[in-house]
């Protein structure tokens, strides 16, 4: 199976740095406007703040796993439990791929798969090898579902 690029974990760290200064901000306004509230209440969204942003983004970048197989698209992913999924080529209805802030920052693309149920994304692949994995998964559909 397939991993997704080395820069992944730039990203997910980034995010997660982004999402847990907020949450360290909020927790030093909580801090100081409520009266009784301990100074140091912010500590705690800082610890686990760092855990996360230290631990998960390498756990997610290691479990995660794609690959396309004669079956159809088969993606392994989490970062404490491991989730995997097939779709079948013959439940795909189309295929995308999006560049969000931080993906367009590195030159990355996550690839979209839709079906009738819902979607599944393969994220943060270089952005060349995102729009070959597209075509290639357009085509391959496409191809199973003429037949």
């Amino acid at each position: 199976m397939r991993q997704l690029s080395p820069i992944a974990r730039r990203v997910w760290r980034l995010s997660a740095l982004v999402f847990w200064l907020m949450v360290l901000i909020a927790g030093v306004i909580v801090a100081v406007l409520v009266d009784g509230a301990a100074p140091w209440a912010w500590v705690g969204p800082l610890v686990l703040g760092a855990l996360w942003v230290g631990v998960v983004p390498e756990l997610r970048w290691r479990r995660w796993r794609w690959d396309l197989t004669d079956e159809g698209i088969d993606i392994q992913n989490g970062a404490i439990s491991v989730n995997r999924t097939l779709i079948p080529w013959v439940r795909v209805q189309h295929v995308e791929t999006q560049r969000g802030v931080f993906e367009q920052i590195f030159g990355l693309a996550t690839v979209i798969v839709h079906n009738a149920a819902s979607a599944h994304t393969i994220p943060l692949l270089a952005q060349a090898d995102a729009e070959e994995l597209r075509e290639r998964i357009a085509a391959r559909a496409k191809t199973d579902d003429d037949a």
